[in-house]
């Protein structure tokens, strides 16, 4: 008898452990399925942003002509800038490129006018939207219709590396702030998530074309 109620107490402690641990398992499936989404999504934003920049289109000299005026900026210019989100400050990063992603049925290519932003929801949830452009001589106006590439994001963050390593955390080829040139290297970082529970990406690119830091006398 006493060795049936040791073996009954044992088996007890096991089914209990058991038992415990599918429980802890179980009731973190969907924070492990939360960061698996996060994860794919951050991964097919950062895919994309590395595309595009990677497609980067600028002029270099002699077809690139210093402007001096707004009234004949640099079509092509690479600007990046920090935009005030809700009382937050996120990367906005506008550059030219033969990434065009056709929409509507509409097979035309060339160079596109890329804009990644961050907009505000009525929920207060912020998204990520990449602005494609083949006509982009007029300002970019509508600033919600464009497709969104993330959602829930927490911050974005643009790291702008010049030539000779030096980090800017604003950027534009069409200033003399920095030669005229552009980037050899963009560092993007990117948390999405939410307040308790959020992942963070990072990612550098270095386009295949740059130009190289310019005399203001050319």
């Amino acid at each position: 008898m006493l060795e049936i109620l040791i073996a009954i107490f044992i088996f007890a402690i096991v089914i209990t452990t058991i038992f415990g641990s599918f429980n802890f398992v179980f009731g973190k499936i969907d924070s492990i399925e939360e960061g698996m989404a996060a994860y794919e999504m951050a991964k097919d934003c950062l895919s994309r942003m590395t595309f595009d920049l990677e497609s980067l289109f600028i002029l270099q000299t002699p077809a690139f002509k210093i402007s001096g005026s707004s009234d004949t900026e640099d079509p092509f210019r690479l600007v990046g800038e920090i935009a005030n989100i809700g009382g937050e400050d996120f990367g906005k990063l506008r550059f030219a490129a033969l990434a065009h992603i056709p929409l509507n049925r509409q097979p035309r290519d060339g160079v596109a006018e890329i804009t990644y932003y961050v907009t505000e929801g009525r929920d207060g949830n912020r998204v990520l939207r990449r602005s494609d452009r083949l006509d982009f001589t007029d300002p970019l106006s509508d600033l919600n219709g464009d497709p969104i590439l993330c959602d829930k994001v927490q911050s974005l963050t643009f790291t702008y590396i010049d030539s000779e390593g030096t980090e800017r955390e604003t950027w534009d080829s069409d200033s003399a702030d920095v030669d005229y040139a552009t980037p050899r290297a963009i560092r993007i970082k990117l948390r999405i998530g939410t307040t308790e529970n959020s992942h963070t990406f990072e990612t550098t690119v270095l386009p295949f074309l740059f130009r190289e830091p310019l005399e203001a006398d050319l």
